[in-house]
């Protein structure tokens, strides 16, 4: 009992100054720290293009996660998932990220991100299932579905990961990246 506080309390302050060097990033750092850094950080996760995208939008959002909802549906052969907000900025976040990973997904553009299990083997295998983004008023829907049956199973995992940093932030990627 004792054992998982501390690493509790751990996983939460190693999250939290992840996300606050994360948010400071300027694009000119990425540039220079990519040499350095490339290899320990997933081979170009710091990249400019990634710190300017959907790292920098994913990481804003661990910061807001409290303020969306999230409901998640298994349909045949995949899910439906709403992520909504009451707050506009938090709803333009989640339809920027969301936008930014498909837009990456479709041109074939790997995302290094080592705190998901899930999100390599999205990329890996992005010409195997069906994605449909609706942009709602408050957020945004999507719907992914296969008819590979391991690729639903990935797709439903991709799902449960994106609801446990919805519902726990910050610690939830840093037991992703623990594991």
């Amino acid at each position: 009992m004792r054992r998982q506080s501390v690493l509790r309390i751990l996983t939460a302050a190693v999250g939290t100054a992840f996300g606050a060097l994360i948010l400071r990033w300027r694009p000119s750092d990425a540039v220079a720290a990519q040499t350095s850094m490339g290899d320990m950080m997933g081979g170009g996760m710091m990249s400019p293009s990634n710190m300017n995208g959907p790292m920098r939008t994913g990481m804003e959002l661990f910061h807001v996660h409290g303020e969306v909802r999230r409901t998640v549906t298994e349909i045949p052969g995949g899910v439906r998932a709403v992520s909504e907000s009451d707050d506009p900025h938090t709803a333009s976040l989640l339809q920027k990220h969301v936008s930014e990973m498909y837009a990456r997904l479709d041109q074939n553009r790997t995302f290094p991100y080592p705190m998901s299990r899930s999100v390599p083997a999205m990329f890996a295998n992005s010409t195997r299932y069906h994605r449909k983004l609706t942009v709602l008023p408050n957020g945004i829907a999507v719907t992914e579905t296969s008819d590979d049956a391991n690729m639903v199973k990935i797709i439903r995992e991709h799902a449960r990961e994106i609801t446990g940093f919805v519902k726990d932030g910050m610690p939830a990627m840093m037991r992703n990246m623990m594991q």
